[in-house]
């Protein structure tokens, strides 16, 4: 009876260690992760699950239970952040096919085409309609200067501008000319037409007649600016030509070139008179001319003729030729 008692008991207790230890055992398996919440849109969120293996103190030697360690992992959400765009500007077209250099208030902004035609609308009204001169025609001497005046109609005309054209430029030069005033200077004797126009077209005109310089005599002495003119540079190549038809030699006005070449600038700087510069020139023209024919003038023909170096300056060419039998 006692046996019987005794083995109930063991039974008793074996069954209530069996019942603690697979309390324990459930206990230990079970993971309760820590989960926070989570963030906002586009941030990392940290889950920490924590772990503890409650067998594991049971079972070390040592008597110290490990400690489990905690990892922390970021992850990110799949989640895709769609923001609000900002409403979208335009900027205005500009305009194609537009022509060039015109100014069209049609075809830009309105405010500039405003201000635009306003300004085509002032220069169309205020436009040039003729133009005169203080002189039609005007007479003086070589050397001389005289001044013409150019006046504008309607008298607020907007854009004075004018050009000038000379019908022959060896009898004057412009000297000066500004949008009302024009400076002429007589170079030689003959006559000429001053052109004067406008920016827009309208035409004025002046006819000119430049006299002689009576001054020049044989005792004048006169700077070179203005004893080397295309008057008196003309006049010494025609004592040039006589002087050659006196050795016999015909002229033939046909004839270019070169043999002898007569520097007008050789007497820059010096004070002489007509007549001593033209004894100079027809004395070296007859010795280089005896050199080159070796006197038997009567066998060649020849020409004289001016050529204008620029400047003021001038060349007197004579060319010779043997006569053709």
């Amino acid at each position: 009876m006692k046996r019987h008692r005794l083995a109930i008991l063991l039974t008793a207790i074996l069954c209530a260690l069996c019942a603690a230890s697979c309390s324990a055992s459930k206990e230990s398996s079970t993971t309760e992760p820590t989960t926070r919440p989570s963030s906002t849109i586009d941030e990392q969120v940290e889950t920490e699950p924590a772990t503890e293996i409650g067998s594991t103190a049971a079972t070390d030697p040592s008597g110290t239970a490990k400690k489990t360690k905690k990892t922390k992992s970021k992850t990110s959400k799949n989640q895709t952040a769609t923001r609000p765009n900002p409403t979208a500007t335009t900027s205005p077209t500009a305009p194609k096919d537009i022509p060039a250099d015109t100014i069209d208030g049609d075809n830009i902004n309105p405010n500039l085409g405003s201000i635009a035609n306003r300004v085509a609308n002032d220069i169309a009204s205020n436009q040039v309609t003729s133009i005169s001169l203080s002189s039609s025609e005007l007479e003086l001497s070589v050397g001389d200067t005289e001044k013409v005046d150019v006046t504008y109609y309607p008298e607020g005309a907007m854009y004075k501008l004018c050009s000038v054209n000379v019908s022959n430029k060896n009898v004057i030069e412009i000297t000066d000319k500004t949008n009302k005033t024009i400076s002429i200077k007589g170079k030689s004797a003959g006559t000429c037409v001053i052109t004067v126009v406008s920016a827009n077209g309208h035409k004025a005109t002046c006819s000119v007649t430049v006299k002689r310089n009576e001054t020049i005599t044989d005792d004048s002495k006169i700077p070179h600016s203005d004893l080397c003119t295309a008057e008196n540079v003309n006049r010494w190549a025609a004592e040039i030509t006589s002087a050659c038809s006196s050795l016999g030699m015909k002229q033939n006005s046909s004839l270019k070139g070169v043999d002898i070449a007569i520097d007008t600038t050789d007497n820059k700087d010096q004070k002489k008179s007509f007549n001593e510069v033209k004894a100079e020139y027809v004395q070296t023209v007859k010795s280089q001319l005896e050199a080159l024919t070796e006197g038997d003038y009567k066998n060649y023909v020849f020409n004289c003729y001016t050529e204008s170096k620029g400047g003021g300056e001038y060349y007197i060419n004579v060319v010779i030729s043997k006569e053709q039998e």
